[in-house]
């Protein structure tokens, strides 16, 4: 077993202690408070400088002993606004908030690989950022901090992200070549039209009828416009407008989300979508808009990167479990960081023994903080061994 991963291995305790205490008061969004305070003050009693870049966003920089080049490490914070139902003894304390998402687990991990850096420090070739951002579940917290500076000053050369995968058990690490989640646009069409009494609907522009051809179409354009070879899952998940039995309303609002691996396929969707959108409204006399509300470009794992992790493992000290055809369906704001530097996101197993049924976005979800050490090991093992090839 390497030096890293039974020094990880020792601070079990210290790891769990850590996550549980920001298990426990999850906060959504931008604003994470009590949680940006909290990895301040871990960090800071473990000698490891950091400064906040934003009001909840985190920097920190190792440097190594030796010259090189610069790699970032990657942890969210933020929670879900998710009831939870884990059934844990440390469960959420606030209500309608949990870490269902497993936020809690990459921060406390990220905390794990800085102290194991920081011990390290002298054997280091160049630096290590390291970076737990906001704003991951609505696709901000990445983009605010980049806006802010953490690719720069020391540029960055390389970047490395973790996530955990609730439906594996520990010993499963998943890291893929190239697209690895999907692209996600999350889109709301608003249809203007003209209300009136549900008896005389002559009198109207009515918009739900503009909404279901609008629906229609965009279902159309998928199936006839789309190889099916192409992963696109596209999905109008909310339809809203009026609130009577007998009056038409005056508008429409429909809000949607479209994932996909390609990003030719989803420029050509958008594009589609927002033709569809206002050409139709116009055929029926109302008036249509499109507008992406929230997005994140699909995560490409560096193809040179995978194969130099697969290198940096072997000595690592656990023979992981690994399929190498890998991704999934889902979408995160790293990739705004991966399509600017060679990156690599793992997913890494982390389901309790004997649990069946175990899925992130899920009330009752629990984790196996196993998986704790060994994300910190491995992304502390994975930063040192590329910093000392590339130096």
């Amino acid at each position: 077993m390497s030096v890293l991963l039974n020094e990880a291995k020792a601070m079990q305790a210290e790891l769990s202690w850590i996550r549980r205490e920001i298990h426990k008061k999850p906060e959504i969004g931008m604003d994470l408070p009590i949680t940006t305070a909290f990895v301040m003050e871990q960090l800071k009693k473990h000698g490891i400088e950091a400064e906040r870049i934003i009001d909840s966003g985190i920097s920190a920089l190792i440097e190594g002993g030796k010259p090189g080049k610069t790699i970032l490490l990657r942890g969210d914070m933020d929670a879900l606004p998710l009831a939870e139902e884990s059934g844990e003894e440390f469960a959420s304390e606030f209500a309608g908030k949990s870490h269902g998402c497993g936020h809690d687990m990459h921060a406390a991990s990220l905390i794990g690989a800085a102290i194991l850096l920081n011990k390290h420090r002298d054997r280091i070739h160049g630096r290590v950022k390291l970076m737990w951002q906001p704003g991951e579940e609505i696709f901000e917290g990445a983009k605010a901090m980049i806006a802010a500076g953490i690719m720069e000053n020391p540029s960055l050369d390389a970047a490395l992200d973790l996530h955990v995968d609730a439906s594996s058990p520990i010993g499963v690490l998943n890291y893929s070549k190239g697209p690895f989640t999907t692209s996600a646009d999350n889109f709301l069409i608003k249809i203007k039209g003209s209300g009136s009494h549900g008896s005389t609907p002559e009198s109207s522009i009515d918009p739900l009828n503009v909404a279901v051809q609008i629906y229609n179409a965009i279902a159309s354009m998928r199936f006839r416009e789309i190889k099916s070879s192409e992963f696109l899952a596209m999905s109008i998940c909310s339809i809203s407008s009026g609130s009577s039995f007998n009056i038409i309303p005056d508008s429409v609002e429909m809000r949607a989300t479209m994932r996909t691996y390609n990003p030719a396929i989803r420029d050509y969707v958008v594009d589609r979508v927002e033709k569809i959108t206002k050409e139709v409204a116009s055929l029926y006399r109302a008036e249509g808009s499109f507008e992406i509300v929230s997005n994140a470009p699909t995560i490409v794992n560096d193809s040179y990167m995978v194969d130099k992790v697969s290198e940096y493992l072997a000595d690592f000290g656990m023979d992981f479990e690994s399929d190498p055809t890998f991704r999934i369906s889902a979408s995160d704001d790293f990739g705004f960081i991966a399509k600017t530097v060679p990156s690599v996101m793992f997913f890494v197993g982390c389901k309790p023994e004997g649990r069946e049924r175990n899925f992130l976005h899920n009330p009752k979800v629990v984790f196996d903080e196993a998986a704790l050490p060994i994300s910190s090991a491995l992304l502390a093992h994975v930063a040192m061994k590329w910093l000392e090839e590339h130096a």
